[in-house]
Order: structure tokens, then C-alpha cells, then sequence
């Protein structure tokens, strides 16, 4: 079918280009015991993804990229937040002074190393 204006000459598609995505039509039946099934699952929960997604990828490639785990996430999270905090105290001290905005410093840097050592 193609695109035509009102002329009825062949109209210039704009834009860009629509993916094709080859469907999956094939499958493989794949009996685990309970065990190994949800030591599978276990590992494609820790990398976000579905269990069906995470045995394609072993099989096709043999292992899986890494994504970030919603722990790393939420670690990304909370030290971006903490160096946001960093920021604008060290905006604060070029104007008060460093020693009114000291014990927010050794709070914050507290907070951080604890952070890191939960891990």
C-alpha cells in the first residue's frame, strides 16, 4: 500500500522509518524442576527482566548484559540526592563561611559511608 496525496502522485514519507520487529512464531518447550525454575526467575528478578526474556538471552548468547538492579538503582538514587545536598552546602559556605556549614558536611559524609557499607 503506498502513500499518496491528493495529486495522486507517490507522496515522501517523513519521519523516520517504523522498526520492523520480527515476531516470535517459534518456540521450545523447556521442562526445569521447581528448584532450577526459580533460581532462574530469582536471577532475571535481580536484572529486571522476565524469566522467558532471561532464558532467550542465555540461549542465544550464552549470558546475560547486566542491567542495574533495583538496588543499584535505588544506591544511584540516594548518593545523587546526598550530592545535591553537597552542593548547595558548599554554595552556602562560599557565602557564610565554611565553619557554619561544617557539621552538615560530617552529617552528610556519615550518611554516605554508611550507605556504601550496607552494601
Amino acid at each position: 500500500m503506498e502513500n499518496r496525496d491528493k495529486s495522486g502522485e507517490k507522496a515522501i514519507s517523513r519521519g523516520r522509518p517504523a522498526k520492523k520487529k520480527e515476531k516470535l512464531s517459534c518456540s521450545i518447550n523447556l521442562k526445569l524442576t521447581e528448584q532450577d525454575f526459580n533460581s532462574m526467575k530469582q536471577k532475571a528478578e535481580k536484572l529486571g527482566m522476565k524469566a522467558t526474556q532471561y532464558a532467550r538471552e542465555m540461549v542465544l548468547k550464552g549470558s546475560v548484559k547486566l542491567r542495574f538492579s533495583l538496588e543499584d538503582l535505588d544506591l544511584m538514587r540516594k548518593l545523587s540526592g546526598m550530592a545535591n545536598n553537597l552542593n548547595q552546602i558548599a554554595k552556602q559556605a562560599n557565602k557564610s563561611g565554611f565553619s557554619n556549614s561544617a557539621m552538615e558536611v560530617i552529617m552528610i559524609t556519615e550518611q554516605i559511608r554508611r550507605l556504601l557499607n550496607d552494601r
